[in-house]
């Protein structure tokens, strides 16, 4: 028996050094998985144990995580080759002929020079991904046999996959792969999930977000669900405009009956979402926007909650309210709203700024005259609602706010028709009408990459980064499977891509530069603009290459304007100033007369929450700050516990992290009630829930100016009246913000903490091992890998 014991000693021994792990890690992780093996174990059992043993440890030392990534690296390789090391020279090639036999991969990526990628292949770049982002992978991204399900995929070899994938037109596709896997591989960019998961597969779904706009008869709803449909099953994300149909209690004249109004076929696109999920690998997800002036506005705003009749409930579905400036002014005042029913005024969802105030006021007129229905209206007071919009947004998270005027007025693509919604995730701003569905693929420069030793940005890198990824984004339009012929007539004719940023906060803290700083905001308005700079020229000299979008003539771009021009056609339609300085660095009149020239895109940049794929290159998501310095995250494959890792390398570096470490477990991750804490961290390390409102719409604003679609804005409240948060959204839509996101408000209770480590008076017994649930539940809990990842 003791020789047997021995055996798996050495056995596990043997693994933990080909994970590379040093000396005392080793022994810790031997004798704290030690007690769960035995002599009966396989290979794959006992590195899965060492595995549960380094995940275990994270909480404690966050160093475990380089562990855990390593022994995660190896069960990965024995799944996909039968063996604990890799040799991609020779796997890759074999990979890819094996795949296309077994139909997972695309037949054309046999004309690459499969061996001259593989050996451009880094092994070591393996190591640049976190056991989150690895697992991650593992869980839903590599590729597998579809019938046993094995993995048949190494995390290079997926770069290498994408990298195909996105350059299978072009002329010189071996070097244009090799310049893609060079940016995805060093985590420099990464595409959105749906081209993670399908780029280089017979299935070339890259695309992100799907928008559409519901037609007010059962024939066009019935055929919305049609597309939907078609479109989830593919991991498109969709967004969708509903104020046309008319409210509950309408005349059908067709069949001299009356609606059911709105909700009933919210009810239905619930239960078809809910029911696509991709085999696990991703949910079916949706948003759907209405304009407040709709007679249900009300009955909208229960849709989210957790009580009340099931069938007036849409669990799966997202809500979003698409606000027209008239209403935010009647706010202001304490004025009347008119609530009216769409069948009786169908011109107020095509028409924005002045023109929709001009048309709402005569219908206001007509109702109060008598010449409408008066079952067609309502009248409420506009603040009375805003409150009850803000009481539902506070409980439930829905429904998130954007600006349909400022959204409007400040598109590139007004000419070619009006946005009637904004996306899944609040980001992506294109016209839709009955015979289009808007399209747009988005992908993310990560700005932790683009960092010097000293802390500096390193501007050439990230110019670089931009001009390769813009034209990775481009391909993703004529190599997409369109699931839908009016989404690839609306691609091909606008060609909008989506290029955002993440990494922000990370940038921040490796700074030293807090989130509620000025020097944030200007930082942030440095980095939009740069992007935003050499996204277009790279979009310009993409159309003197391939030629301009089919739509150009129409568009703002024709006319020699950039983005931040349209700050002015937002004044003009609301006759006051919009607060955001106009503070330009670089040379835009340049840019103004190239763009007159030609724009391969219709639009060029979105800011994504970039939740998944933040999560894969190790990094803060989008434009957030760190949620808290110590937290679980809920995604799709898990529960993860998690530290900010520049927080955590300057606590080492000041030898204080034993000292503080179950101190930061016990405050939720709050250094503020640290004594032994220096202030300077504190200020450097604020939670989601320390950064002030004022600062996220700082932040926010800045970054608008640049960006042509809109920002994914997640903002965090401390306060829980629905009257505090109003001025925050009123700012928000003062600044000129095309939109927000989540609303996330700091609970009144925690729940209690029941490790013996952290709370002593507990008196829990000391044989009682904490497990990484508990740790999670310790910590604050963030879940932004929910619908949102539907973008990235």
């Amino acid at each position: 028996m003791m020789v047997a014991l021995e055996s798996v000693v050495q056995r596990a021994d043997e693994l933990l050094q080909r994970a590379t792990l040093p000396e005392p890690m080793r022994r810790q992780l031997l004798d704290d998985a030690m007690s769960f093996c035995s002599a009966a174990m396989s290979d794959d059992e006992l590195i899965a144990t060492l595995l549960m043993a380094a995940v275990q440890n994270i909480a404690f030392d966050p160093d475990y995580e380089r562990a855990a990534a390593r022994l995660m690296l190896l069960q990965i390789f024995r799944e996909a080759t039968g063996a604990f090391a890799i040799d991609y020279a020779t796997y890759f090639p074999r990979y890819i002929r094996d795949g296309v036999e077994r139909g997972v991969l695309h037949p054309d990526l046999l004309r690459f020079d499969l061996d001259r990628l593989a050996c451009a292949i880094v092994p070591e770049r393996d190591h640049l991904l976190p056991y989150i982002g690895l697992y991650t992978l593992y869980d839903r991204y590599l590729v597998r046999d579809v019938e046993t399900q094995q993995v048949l995929e190494a995390p290079q070899a997926l770069w290498m996959r994408v990298a195909m994938g996105l350059a299978l037109n072009e002329s010189d596709r071996n070097e244009w792969a090799l310049r893609f896997y060079e940016m995805m591989s060093t985590l420099r960019y990464l595409p959105s999930t749906p081209t993670l998961f399908n780029s280089g597969t017979p299935h070339h779904q890259l695309a992100s977000c799907y928008l559409y706009d519901v037609h007010d008869s059962l024939d066009h709803i019935l055929e919305s669900a049609y597309e939907f449909g078609m479109l989830a099953k593919y991991a498109g994300g969709i967004g969708t405009a509903v104020t046309k149909i008319r409210a509950v209690g309408s005349p059908v004249r067709g069949v001299n009956g009356k609606s059911g109004g709105l909700i009933p076929f919210l009810h239905m696109y619930d239960a078809l979402i809910k029911s696509i999920s991709q085999g696990g690998r991703r949910r079916g997800t949706m948003c759907v926007y209405l304009e407040p002036w709709h007679l249900e506005i009300e009955a909208f705003l229960d849709l989210k909650r957790n009580s009340g009749d099931p069938y007036l409930r849409t669990p799966s579905l997202n809500t979003a309210l698409f606000i027209p400036d008239e209403f935010l002014r009647r706010v202001e005042a304490n004025d009347d709203w008119y609530l009216f029913d769409p069948l009786y005024v169908p011109d107020l969802t095509e028409v924005y700024g002045r023109e929709f105030s001009e048309h709402y006021r005569i219908y206001i007129a007509k109702a109060e005259a008598g010449e409408l229905p008066q079952r067609a209206w309502r009248k409420v007071k506009a603040r009375e609602l805003f409150l009850k919009i803000l009481a539902s947004l506070m409980e439930t998270g829905h429904p998130w706010l954007t600006f349909k005027d400022a959204t409007n007025a400040r598109s590139m693509l007004k000419g070619i028709g009006i946005i009637h919604s904004l996306n899944l995730c609040t980001e992506v701003a294109l016209p839709t009408n009955r015979d289009e569905i808007a399209v747009c693929n988005l992908g993310s420069v990560n700005l932790a990459q683009h960092l010097n030793e000293d802390g500096s940005i390193d501007w050439d890198r990230l110019a670089e980064t931009v001009k390769v990824a813009m034209r990775a984004l481009d391909n993703v339009i004529d190599l997409n499977l369109y699931p839908s012929e009016k989404a690839k007539r609306s691609n091909l004719q606008n060609r909008p891509v989506g290029l955002g940023i993440m990494g922000f906060a990370e940038v921040l803290a490796r700074k030293g530069v807090s989130y509620n700083e000025p020097e944030a905001a200007e930082l942030a308005d440095q980095i939009a603009e740069f992007v935003s700079y050499h996204a277009i020229l790279t979009s310009h000299e993409l159309a003197k290459e391939r030629g301009v979008f089919p739509r150009f003539a129409q568009s703002e771009w024709a006319k020699g304007r950039v983005p931040i021009d349209t700050l002015d056609d937002l004044e003009r339609e609301r006759g006051e100033p919009v607060a955001v300085d106009r503070t330009m660095r670089l040379d835009w009149a340049m840019v103004r007369e190239k763009v007159k020239q030609g724009m391969r895109n219709g639009t060029v940049m979105a800011i994504a929450p970039t939740a998944t794929i933040a999560l894969i290159a190790g990094t803060s998501p989008s434009l957030d700050p760190y949620f808290s310095n110590l937290f679980s995250r809920q995604t799709l494959s898990g529960k993860f516990v998690e530290f900010n890792p520049v927080l955590v390398a300057e606590l080492k570096r000041l030898g204080l992290w034993e000292r503080v470490r179950e101190q930061l477990i016990a405050a939720r991750g709050d250094l503020q009630e640290l004594d032994d804490v220096p202030e300077d961290l504190k200020r450097r390390f604020p939670t989601a829930f320390q950064v002030s409102p004022e600062a996220y719409l700082r932040v926010a604003a800045k970054v608008q100016k640049w960006v042509d679609m809109a920002i994914s804005r997640n903002l965090f409240h401390n306060t829980r009246r629905p009257a505090d948060v109003a001025e925050v959204y009123l700012q928000a839509w003062r600044m000129g913000l095309k939109s927000t996101y989540y609303c996330f408000v700091n609970p009144r209770m925690q729940v209690e903490q029941s490790t013996v480590r952290v709370n002593k008076a507990l008196q829990r017994p000391k044989w009682v091992v904490q497990t990484e649930a508990e740790v999670a539940r310790d910590g604050a809990v963030c879940s932004l890998d929910g619908e949102c990842e539907s973008c990235q």
